[in-house]
């Protein structure tokens, strides 16, 4: 890993936060700070997907590799709410499961806030990678001045 690159490292067991980090070869940019990488069951189930597969649409997080870009969409209510005020990370699948899901109908992932739930933790997605709005906000911040120089995305099962 010569160039800085963003890990996320994944629980198995999805229902468990996962941890979202900047590294070089020197070690950690910033980070690490909490995330979750689980589908919301209800969308997956009426999605054909009930197991919440990763390599299908609407399932967990696929793991592999990935090339990011930066978002930033206007914000409205809906937005958000769903992605949170700060833009987010664009991922497209270059290798590993997440090249086999993306062959699979699987697009559109992201890295991106949100509300929080009633119990104040972060909420499921479509198959995304949440995390709470500072700390995206804060990434953002940091790979900025990295995404023109090819910033990868690694997600993990730790």
């Amino acid at each position: 890993m010569a160039n800085p690159s963003i890990l996320v490292e994944l629980p198995a067991d999805r229902s468990k936060l996962g941890r979202i980090s900047l590294r070089d070869a020197n070690g950690a940019l910033w980070g690490p700070a909490a995330c979750y990488g689980k589908a919301d069951a209800q969308s997956a189930s009426a999605h054909g997907n009930p197991q919440r597969d990763p390599l299908q649409p609407f399932g967990d997080t696929p793991l592999g590799s990935y090339a990011c870009a930066i978002g930033r969409p206007a914000v409205t209510p809906r937005i958000s709410r769903s992605y949170g005020p700060n833009g987010y990370v664009v991922l497209r699948a270059v290798s590993g499961p997440a090249k086999t899901a993306e062959q699979n109908g699987r697009f559109g992932l992201l890295i991106h806030g949100g509300d929080l739930n009633a119990a104040g933790k972060l909420r499921p997605t479509f198959g995304c990678v949440r995390v709470g709005n500072e700390d995206l906000k804060a990434l953002l911040a940091k790979i900025e001045p990295l995404v023109r120089s090819g910033l990868q995305c690694e997600i993990v099962e730790r």
